[in-house]
């Protein structure tokens, strides 16, 4: 895999960097290529300068989607959108591999669009597509601590995509999920409500167990967070999280729920996941900030949990 970062010096607009990705698909003698973009504007300047290569426009937005395919280009919906690019562009490949719009052993050129990431370097990926990459492992985009069990990450993620199709259903709930050190994302913290799982058998208290799901998705209806060890068990929910004061960077127009989690991860080792009562949206926090955004209408589809 070749990565170029600000490969051309003065490429300030879309349509520059459009240029420039069909001069490297030529030099490389790529079967397609892949463009990241949130606007779209990238994919039709790509579209207007050749008509030699397969374009294949990829995008978490659902507008952009729509409007791209009705010009005739062939559209990718992420489900997910990793904070980081370079990660992104794994979770792009893989995507595209699954729904067949790339095959195995193909070379192609992945470039993100600067709408996708603002103000970070230029990113353009020569590579060539890895049969693996149709079972992509979760943790290739959320770093997970240790003591974090990716299978308790993937329940977590699950339980919020449906509390998310509710929110979208203007059902306006939301909800935290904190995963992995408990001990510490309990320390200032206080319960709004009596624990409602004290007293329940093992079974009744771990989100491994798929039974519980539909519960937890109505307690997600009380105020406060659910805090859960890295082995899944739910150790309480309605609670109030302490931020102590944490100074953490939020994506413009996250609320609450958003800070409280990012705020806790910061002076913690845990892993969060709020669903936004907004647009119902799933997002996941690490050491401070947000590492992931998912859309819980789609499917992320056959990811591979490890033990």
């Amino acid at each position: 895999m070749t990565k170029v970062d600000n490969p051309e010096k003065g490429i300030c607009s879309d349509e520059d960097r459009a240029r420039m990705v069909v001069r490297i698909a030529e030099v490389a003698q790529a079967h397609c290529i892949i463009c990241v973009t949130e606007s779209g504007a990238f994919a039709r300047h790509l579209l207007g300068f050749t008509s030699q290569y397969r374009i294949i426009a990829a995008t978490a937005t659902p507008e952009t989607c729509d409007s791209l395919a009705e010009a005739g280009l062939v559209t990718i919906r992420l489900p997910l959108h990793a904070i980081d690019k370079h990660r992104q562009i794994r979770h792009v490949l893989s995507v595209a591999l699954k729904s067949n719009n790339v095959s195995a052993g193909e070379l192609v050129v992945c470039a993100v669009g600067q709408d996708v990431y603002p103000g970070e370097a230029n990113l353009v990926v020569v590579t060539e597509v890895e049969p693996d990459l149709e079972e992509l492992v979760i943790t290739d985009l959320v770093k997970l601590t240790d003591g974090i069990r990716p299978k308790a990450l993937d329940c977590a993620v699950t339980i919020a995509c449906k509390i998310g199709r509710a929110a979208r259903r203007g059902k306006r709930i939301g909800a935290i999920f904190m995963l992995g050190d408990s001990i510490e994302v309990l320390k200032g913290s206080r319960q709004l409500i009596p624990n409602p799982f004290k007293g329940h058998e093992y079974a009744d208290r771990t989100i491994m167990n798929l039974e519980i799901h539909d519960a937890i998705v109505e307690l997600a209806k009380l105020d406060g967070a659910f805090v859960i060890r890295g082995d899944g068990f739910v150790q309480t929910a309605g609670v109030f999280l302490s931020a102590f004061e944490v100074d953490v960077e939020l994506p413009a127009g996250l609320g609450t729920r958003h800070a409280a989690a990012a705020a806790v991860t910061a002076r913690s080792a845990a892993t969060g996941v709020v669903v936004s009562a907004t647009d119902g949206n799933v997002r996941v926090f690490s050491a401070g900030r947000m590492v992931l955004r998912m859309d819980p209408d789609i499917a992320h589809g056959p990811i591979r949990m490890g033990e």
